[in-house]
């Protein structure tokens, strides 16, 4: 009954938004400026009783997409009264997406640890997979050590180029022509189109240059092939925050925390992402993500810790 009454009242609300083309005289502005808070604010209350459901339930991923939802019919609201968004009366508006931020961070964070808790290891390699089961006999060879230990740094190394990447795209301008460097992976990327390596070190350099739709396509094939592949996601995130989609970045991020809760880049990268996006408001939650990176096995990073005084 009270998924019905929340159907409802989504599609009064949907109704209301929609009816104006027929009106005579144009769009009824005055009488949308008319209207009190708390009948605008009627659709995000449903929304936000539907969010609350499927937390109750344990459904973690439908509440943050339910919250997500009650966030864009906040924009709207915003966007539809622009005049009186400053105002006293708006308040409520703005205290509520504090809170729809709050809750989105807080179940976020539920489900990172309950990931991390459960340390289960997903889209690895024959060889890792025998690494578990050798190291629990202790049958390990060293040959078989060596191995594990050159993919581990060579997974370093991938990581690291994605944040160097990273942090070109963010101070830099967008380059006239694509460099040497990228028409030389482009080319080899030609010849062996399911080279993992050089589709990463491709993107890295379509990132450098901010050529964001070049580097979001390429993580997206590389995706295609390993769907929680770490590096990859970060290099998603990466492109999107930088071009101006920090929900999706935000998305991207939480998906690969959720599968790779070992890994502390993505931490660190959705700390920096909750800082650009909510400022001091966020300090807190960027912070726990920091710490949970920290406790992932992550290194000090001093421009973090020093962003998050």
């Amino acid at each position: 009954m009270r998924k019905l009454l929340i159907s409802l009242a989504l599609a009064a609300a949907a109704g209301g938004a929609g009816a104006s083309w027929y009106w005579p005289f144009g769009d009824d502005k005055s009488k949308s400026e008319r209207r009190r808070v708390s009948e605008l604010m009627e659709p995000v209350s449903a929304i936000l009783d539907e969010a609350s459901d499927f937390a109750d339930d344990g459904k973690i991923e439908e509440a943050v997409e339910a919250y997500k939802r009650a966030l864009a019919e906040l924009d709207r609201i915003e966007a539809e009264n622009p005049g009186r968004v400053k105002s006293a009366e708006f308040a409520t508006v703005r205290n509520k997406r504090a809170y729809i931020d709050a809750s989105i961070d807080s179940l976020l964070m539920k489900q990172v640890s309950e990931n991390a808790k459960a340390v289960t290891v997903t889209d690895t390699t024959e060889l890792e997979r025998k690494y578990q089961r050798l190291k629990e006999a202790e049958r390990l060879s060293e040959d078989e050590q060596m191995a594990i230990a050159e993919k581990k740094v060579e997974e370093v190394e991938e990581h690291r180029e994605v944040e160097l990447a990273r942090a070109s795209a963010a101070a830099g301008k967008a380059a006239a022509e694509p460099s040497a460097e990228r028409k030389a992976l482009e080319a080899e990327a030609a010849k062996a189109p399911g080279n993992r390596r050089v589709l990463l070190r491709l993107a890295a350099a379509c990132l450098r240059e901010r050529d964001f739709d070049a580097a979001t396509e390429i993580s997206l094939r590389l995706l295609d092939e390993r769907p929680n592949d770490s590096a990859a996601l970060n290099m998603r995130a990466a492109a999107e925050a930088e071009r101006g989609d920090l929900r999706a970045a935000e998305s991207t991020l939480a998906q690969c925390i959720q599968s790779n809760p070992a890994n502390h880049y993505a931490f660190y990268n959705m700390a920096r992402l909750v800082l650009k996006t909510r400022g001091e408001k966020g300090r807190d939650a960027a912070r726990g993500y920091y710490e949970a990176g920290r406790k992932a096995g992550g290194p000090v990073n001093a421009a973090l810790e020093e962003q998050l005084r």
